[in-house]
């Protein structure tokens, strides 16, 4: 698919371009031909390796239009490339933002799970305070029980020792009245 144009032939040089590239190739083919003959090359012959130049630079050229890749596609798979980028950034901050209130939701469960528990420590603590409670009040009013039954025993055996001493009393001056008269 080698073009030769009519300006190229009216100015004595010919060049080619292949047909896959908007930009020709510049390469003076006529300069190519005259230099192959005053080497000692028949003009056939400098034909025939200027046609086989011609081409390898063909095959040559294609062989890159197939690597290389145009300003087009070099546009269109950076902007494709952006649009991953962001396509993944947004996925990325979803992700960010639905663990976020993932965690702020099970944090908030978590604190309510924690007040509970402590409402329930706290009720059991006073319960648990209630109950010494009436077993301190309990074992306090056995005591004052046992405190008062120790006095009433120990007024009585005050009156007793009372009336032992009186009695005794009353014995030791009768018999000493007793001796009295019978001494006298």
């Amino acid at each position: 698919m080698l073009q030769v144009t009519t300006t190229q032939l009216a100015t004595g040089r010919r060049r080619f371009s292949t047909s896959s590239s908007d930009a020709p190739l510049h390469f003076d083919t006529h300069n190519v031909v005259k230099s192959l003959q005053e080497r000692g090359f028949t003009v056939d012959q400098s034909e025939a390796i200027l046609q086989v130049m011609k081409e390898a630079m063909a095959a040559s050229l294609e062989a890159q239009s197939r690597i290389l890749a145009t300003k087009s596609e070099h546009v269109e798979l950076k902007a494709e490339l952006s649009e991953r980028v962001f396509n993944s950034t947004l996925k990325f901050d979803i992700a960010q933002r639905h663990s976020r209130e993932l965690l702020e939701r099970d944090f908030n469960t978590l604190k309510q799970d924690i007040r509970m528990l402590e409402k329930i420590d706290f009720d059991k603590i006073r319960m648990e305070i209630a109950e010494l409670e009436k077993k301190f009040l309990l074992q306090k009013q056995a005591e004052d029980e046992t405190l008062n039954e120790l006095r009433l025993s120990m007024e009585k055996v005050e009156k007793r020792m009372l009336q032992y001493a009186v009695g005794f009393a009353g014995t030791i001056m009768a018999v000493g009245a007793a001796l009295l008269r019978l001494v006298l």
